[in-house]
């Protein structure tokens, strides 16, 4: 697969592995990883952070409000309004504009 600058695409697993020779073990390593790739603006491969984060860490409201924010920015909307509503559930004032916003144009 060809990313949007050339590059042959690779999951976030197999770029750590080949540039950094190991991938975390930990919800925390996963997050800073996608926080890491977000800030490259590499979506994709952040929401995959994100999402092994809270596979091992289902309380991890930060991870779920940052992959909304890389959702949005691959045009992933639903995906977006759902890692906002499970922030919220977790008690995470913070998203519940952003999710009213996102929500309020849905037919």
């Amino acid at each position: 697969m060809q990313g949007s600058n050339g590059d042959t695409q690779s999951s976030s697993e197999e770029w750590l592995l080949l540039r950094v020779g190991a991938i975390p073990r930990n919800s925390l390593g996963w997050f800073r990883c996608g926080v890491g790739f977000y800030n490259k603006k590499d979506y994709s491969k952040s929401i995959e952070c994100f999402e092994k984060a809270v596979t091992l860490d289902p309380m991890n409201y930060n991870a779920f409000q940052i992959m909304a924010r890389a959702c949005i920015a691959v045009n992933r909307k639903e995906d977006a309004i759902a890692a906002l509503k499970q922030s919220v559930i977790l008690d995470n004032p913070s998203d519940w504009q952003l999710l009213v916003e996102l929500t309020s144009n849905r037919e």
